[in-house]
């Protein structure tokens, strides 16, 4: 993308009388021959990063108010509201506090033309009871005081129960068997991961390493890039790709 001081405005597809602009397409770097010479690559402000960590721009898990993190599973239309995210959420948390006491992750089937019904209601009512528990019970935790329907589960499309409980999501954020809601409902990866990058996608700027010694060390799984492939690899990372085995750069 252009730099924040050279970007244009964007396209309004969506207003009367605006302009599609698809993928911010106005703002892209792109290649000046069509893709026989790589687009140049921008880096990352250190400071920026830092910036925004130390500034509460970054959720690093730190919440102590209950959470019900309900949404529609979207997979299967290439939502830009991917589930992978409440499961980020999760992980941070526990990072933060050792569990994630205070989080319930809710999920309703849109396959395949959209769910039928919803659990807003429904999360408003345990949630309710939850804050209630808190004021009643001020000296225990979040995780105490909640609920036993506010624990996790996952829905039908026309707002059946389909599973609930502690374990209903196991084998996402553990090396458990698949849990009943974990097995209907598949989370799907993001490239940074699959290339060694942490699940909770806490980086936003890595240390580099050579291509051919990420190749050797087996970072692009199962694909085994030939001369001409490694070679068009170091010409779009002509100072390297991420080493997820090092710290990463900027975070306090």
């Amino acid at each position: 993308m252009e730099a924040s001081k050279d970007m244009v405005q964007e396209g309004a597809p969506f207003v009367p009388g605006g302009t599609f602009d698809p993928w911010s397409s106005r703002n892209m770097t792109l290649s000046p021959d069509g893709g026989k010479t790589p687009a140049p690559r921008t880096e990352g402000d250190v400071g920026a990063i830092r910036a925004a960590y130390e500034n509460g721009l970054v959720f690093r898990g730190r919440v102590d108010i209950p959470i019900i993190d309900w949404r529609h599973y979207l997979e299967d239309q290439l939502n830009m509201h991917n589930t992978r995210q409440s499961f980020v959420s999760r992980e941070r948390i526990i990072e933060a506090s050792g569990d994630a006491d205070n989080q319930a992750i809710w999920f309703t089937d849109a396959r395949p033309g959209g769910a039928q019904a919803g659990q807003i209601a429904v999360a408003f009512a345990v949630m309710d009871r939850w804050m209630a528990g808190i004021r009643e019970n001020p000296k225990r935790t979040v995780g105490q005081n909640k609920p036993a329907d506010a624990g996790d589960r996952c829905f039908g499309t026309d707002g059946r129960l389909i599973a609930s409980g502690p374990h209903v999501w196991d084998g996402i954020l553990d090396d458990r068997a698949a849990g009943a809601c974990t097995r209907l409902f598949p989370i799907h990866s993001t490239s940074r991961v699959v290339a060694g990058g942490p699940f909770d996608q806490d980086m936003f700027k890595c240390r580099l390493q050579p291509v051919d010694r990420a190749v050797a060390r087996g970072g692009y799984g199962s694909w085994r890039p030939g001369a001409a492939e490694r070679a068009r690899l170091k010409q779009i990372f002509p100072t390297g790709v991420c080493d997820y085995t090092k710290p990463p750069v900027g975070r306090p």
